[in-house]
């Protein structure tokens, strides 16, 4: 929180931290699930699963990076237990083989999360000139990395590999993909101009500062409670539809495998966990919203609840103006009470004081006159004084 704020002025609290880092995991496991993580085009096949640590570790450091690289580790297992792909299946320890060796790449891929967010720590320890351009190196960097440290365990965990990995190392796509390289860069330098700008800080920095008691104010019980509904009903939906797919091929002629029908039960739970996070993202945008507003209309109100203070007192005497006498006398205009007493008061002589012994003596006069009148200094139940005039006074009971 503090390097936030050091970066970007904004003093996160640990809820936001905690809500920023929940956001960013659920990303990357819409990502991984979906066509963003792994973009096919006819002359490029790149994988942006890592762009998001790599934020992350900018806007965060390790306490970031590290944290949504477990949700790329988890969701790399997932997939490569049902792909075809032998280099997808050595990332799952249930397909591989060899689970150690897929653990040695779970631990490299948490050692390329921790190196990126000491990169950008070690780069932000003081005021750069060029910014823009030493984001860009690092976010490079940082996807060179993160091919090393995973062609590295692979070195080590998979003999098999070896005179392969040597051979062709930087013919893999993982280092020739410049689309990769590219959108690392654009990621990182536009989250950090978004970051930068004074209408953002301002914004960030108001949501930030609404009261606690706001924030905890059952929002988060009804979050819960409505990613439970959605749970089962994805759930529900997943295994009518899980149940018609296979009733459909069964009508076309076509044999379900024991391995088909475990891809297609994935699939479809994959479907499910993107639809949830996604909805998690939703919901954290909206909650914010929400806090963002209902702060904005605490903080108008309290101004004006300030405004109307001050043109209800008097600057000099400290007793209610004029408009608060009015305001006090329409509290009456439907029924007068039995008791209600109300008189006027007036100094006679003030221009006398004034001229002779000027406009200060006169205040002094006002102020000890406004004083006799206070219902504090007669200790009755008077409602209250107001000055109605330059040297006039109404006192209501």
């Amino acid at each position: 929180m503090e390097r936030f704020r050091q970066r970007y002025g904004i003093a996160l609290t640990k809820k936001k931290l905690q809500e920023i880092i929940l956001m960013l995991m659920a990303w990357e496991a819409v990502f991984a699930f979906s066509y963003l993580g792994y973009i096919e085009l006819p002359a490029i096949s790149t994988t942006t699963l890592h762009i998001l640590v790599i934020v992350a570790a900018m806007m965060l450091g390790a306490q970031g990076s590290v944290p949504v690289v477990c949700v790329f580790v988890v969701t790399s297992m997932w997939i490569g237990t049902y792909s075809l792909s032998q280099l997808d299946r050595v990332f799952s320890p249930f397909a591989s083989g060899m689970p150690l060796g897929s653990i040695m790449l779970v631990f490299a891929r948490v050692l390329f999360a921790a190196g990126a967010g000491w990169l950008f720590d070690l780069y932000f320890r003081k005021p750069r000139r060029y910014v823009y351009l030493g984001i860009a190196g690092i976010a490079a960097a940082s996807t060179l990395l993160h091919g090393l440290c995973v062609f590295a365990a692979l070195y080590c965990s998979f003999p098999m590999l070896r005179q392969m990995i040597l051979e062709n190392l930087f013919s893999y796509p993982i280092f020739r993909d410049w689309l990769s390289y590219v959108l690392a860069i654009i990621a990182c330098c536009g989250i950090h101009w978004v970051l930068t700008r004074k209408s953002v800080k301002n914004r960030l920095s108001q949501l930030c500062d609404c009261p606690p008691a706001m924030q905890e104010s059952g929002n988060r019980k009804q979050l819960i409670y409505s990613e439970t509904v959605a749970v089962v009903v994805g759930i529900l939906c997943i295994l009518f539809l899980r149940k018609a797919i296979f009733k459909e091929l069964y009508l076309q002629g076509i044999d379900v495998s024991e391995n088909l029908h475990q891809n297609i039960t994935a699939f479809l739970l994959q479907t499910l966990v993107a639809l949830l996070a996604l909805f998690s993202v939703v919901s954290v945008l909206i909650q914010w919203i929400y806090e963002y507003y209902t702060a904005q209309r605490i903080r108008m109100n309290k101004k004006l609840m300030e405004q109307r203070m001050k043109s209800s007192v008097d600057v000099l005497t400290g007793v209610f103006s004029r408009l608060a006498y009015h305001e006090c006398l329409e509290q009456y205009a439907d029924s007068v009470p039995t008791d209600l007493t109300v008189f006027l008061m007036d100094i006679n002589g003030l221009k006398g004081v004034n001229d002779a012994l000027g406009h200060e003596a006169g205040d002094e006069l006002i102020c000890g006159a406004a004083q006799c009148i206070s219902p504090r200094r007669w200790g009755i139940g008077g409602k209250s004084s107001a000055s109605v005039g330059m040297s006039s006074w109404c006192w209501v009971k």
